[in-house]
């Protein structure tokens, strides 16, 4: 068995560090952090994304339904148009993320210190050569940092967000989209276990304070929420490449968010992250598996990266009437569906 060292304690890196371990391996596990959770920057957050969740625990071999909860309401506000929708047509979960006891960050830690995984916090991978005397058993999982995408080599896009974070009654439990002309991109409201987040980010260009001002009437209209502060921030997003995906950079195994397990048209990357820290730990022992598999978990990045390129190229208004016409009558699209869920990365490893 081998002495394996994994950068990042995300949910790529999570996942890897306990099945490695549960198979015999001396894994140790590096984090930025002062603990598991992610970035303050934007955690404890609450996000969603569609699942086949049965499936997911049995590929994976964690039991992740303890961070997860149904989405129990879902809007899409297009324009300034409202469009009801049912979040079971496209199984859609709540991950509850960041530092607090109940988050699915805080479940696959406690999973991972049972298994005998060691952790060593506060303590950041800048480089390959802080990983050097551990190849080739080493995964790097670093997430939505560029020191990891300019380390490695991997091609990404500055994303600009503001986000907001408060509270709310426990027992509120859905998710808000909006699409207008203040984004290319899209924002959201979102409601779990207590955290509001509110959300808006634009890749490639800076949001400006009047489309930022914008969403907000938006959200002041459509949920009565006036926002009193904003927090604004950058990070890099695997969606720059048609060739962005690679499980191998040099001596070094990717996984998550590094690895492109990313969705490049929305940004969904809690399913690939999770089904790539199994590929990554698989990879440890037989990189030729590994690579069958990971090709699997990134085929819906390829449709998705075009379709997100000819996305740029149409006036955002079109963009607006576009998903007004998805999620109208979503419950009449069958098609439509489909390709919400079965696009996420990962999503065929679980089906083979």
């Amino acid at each position: 068995m081998a002495e394996v060292k994994i950068a990042g304690a995300g949910l790529a890196g999570l996942v890897a560090a306990i099945t490695l371990a549960r198979r015999g391996h001396q894994v140790l596990v590096l984090e930025r952090e002062e603990r598991v959770g992610g970035s303050p920057l934007y955690h404890p957050s609450c996000q969603g994304s569609p699942l086949n969740l049965e499936e997911l625990c049995a590929y994976l071999g964690v039991d992740i339904s303890p961070g997860v909860e149904p989405i129990q309401e879902m809007r899409e506000i297009a324009g300034g148009k409202a469009y009801a929708f049912d979040p079971r047509l496209i199984r859609a979960w709540f991950f509850e993320r960041g530092p607090r006891e109940t988050s699915l960050d805080s479940h696959l830690y406690r999973l991972a210190r049972e298994a005998g995984v060691e952790f060593r916090f506060s303590s950041p991978v800048l480089s390959p050569e802080d990983l050097w005397d551990f190849y080739p058993h080493c995964i790097v999982a670093t997430g939505l940092h560029f020191e990891g995408f300019d380390a490695f080599g991997v091609p990404y896009l500055t994303s600009h967000h503001f986000t907001y974070r408060g509270t709310c009654d426990p027992e509120l439990n859905f998710v808000h989209m909006y699409h207008d002309t203040y984004t290319s991109d899209y924002g959201y409201v979102a409601a779990f276990r207590g955290i509001l987040y509110v959300h808006l980010f634009n890749r490639r260009r800076p949001i400006s304070l009047r489309d930022r001002d914008r969403f907000a009437e938006q959200v002041a209209r459509f949920e009565g929420l006036e926002i009193p502060r904003w927090n604004g921030f950058t990070f890099p997003v695997p969606a720059a490449s048609i060739r962005t995906p690679r499980l191998f950079a040099g001596r070094a195994i990717l996984a998550g968010t590094l690895a492109g397990a990313m969705d490049p048209f929305a940004f969904f990357g809690l399913h690939g992250a999770l089904v790539s820290g199994k590929i990554a730990a698989l990879a440890v022992e037989d990189r030729e598996r590994a690579w069958r598999e990971f090709r699997r978990c990134v085929s819906p990045y390829y449709p998705a990266y075009c379709a997100a390129r000819l996305k740029e190229l149409v006036p955002v208004s079109l963009n607006v009437i576009g998903f007004r016409t998805v999620f109208h009558r979503l419950d009449r699209k069958k098609s439509a569906q489909r390709i919400l869920v079965e696009y996420m990365p990962g999503y065929r490893n679980l089906f083979p």
